[in-house]
């Protein structure tokens, strides 16, 4: 008769086996893009049915209108990122063991989309103004981030690859901190109890996934312990040198116009109906 604890080490086995597979790599895949396509539909929906009441309205769009528009198109592009860029990613050559950062790495993902199921704040001029600068800087960097890390992207505490280039010589985690901005922008469209609580609670569980994401890294990549000697956690000890990279480094710039470019025509095509 097995022992328990021969039993245990067969389970572990098991699960070993079925958590270096391809099929778990992809279910792990699947419902972070199901859940954040389901979100933005929500919402891209919910506005154009909004718009189609306003254009029955005879309503023409003030200043305020558009600025709100630019602040929600701007917010579409993240979540868009997060539906799209999991598909294409590499399998991990190390992971996390523990369970607990998994979840905080589902969570914090998960928790972003909700702000779009709250309800937002009055149309304000000068607070959508500043968060529409905030979300578009933020978007724009986190796009250009992403094309450096390319398909070693992941959500989970996984190591691809050590990549050191582009605003990942300034700080090792400019995607976490560009998201961060991005909930600070996001807060300023909501600006209730719910949506603080809910922000607060996101930064948190970007800085410890940050931690979870290092710990896996250190076993991955013998030199990422000197890379991490030299280089800024979260916070650049130099913030003007890492935005002036995304315009200075002739790759992040031509890709920062690209996003640019796509967020505004994105606005002129949500725009249409209340032109027209």
């Amino acid at each position: 008769m097995a022992t328990a604890g021969s039993m245990f080490v067969r389970l572990n086995d098991v699960r070993c086996g079925l958590d270096r597979s391809r099929f778990y790599d992809w279910a792990m895949r699947l419902p972070i893009v199901g859940y954040s396509f389901f979100v933005l539909s929500h919402d891209v929906l919910g506005f154009c049915e909004q718009a189609a009441q306003a254009a029955a309205l005879s309503e023409r769009p003030d200043g305020a209108f558009i600025i709100a528009t630019l602040a929600r198109v701007s917010q579409w592009i993240t979540v868009a990122l997060l539906t799209v860029l999991p598909i294409f990613r590499q399998r991990p050559i190390a992971k996390s063991e523990s369970v607990l950062p998994r979840i905080g790495a589902l969570l914090t993902v998960s928790l972003a989309p909700l702000f779009m199921l709250l309800d937002r704040a009055p149309a304000d001029l000068v607070i959508n103004s500043v968060s529409v600068v905030l979300s578009i800087t933020a978007n724009v960097f986190s796009a250009v981030t992403v094309s450096f890390l390319g398909r070693s992207l992941s959500v989970m505490p996984e190591a691809r690859q050590l990549v050191k280039s582009g605003p990942y010589k300034i700080v090792r985690h400019p995607l976490y901190l560009c998201e961060i901005l991005g909930v600070v922008a996001t807060l300023l469209q909501y600006r209730s109890l719910s949506a603080t609580a809910l922000s607060v609670l996101i930064v948190t569980l970007q800085v410890a996934r940050a931690l979870w994401e290092e710990a896996v890294l250190v076993r991955a990549f013998p030199d990422f312990a000197a890379y991490r000697s030299h280089t800024p956690f979260l916070i650049p000890r130099d913030p003007v040198r890492l935005l002036t990279m995304f315009f200075v480094d002739p790759i992040a710039r031509r890709r920062s116009v690209m996003v640019v470019a796509g967020t505004i025509g994105l606005l002129m095509l949500v725009m249409l109906p209340r032109l027209a």
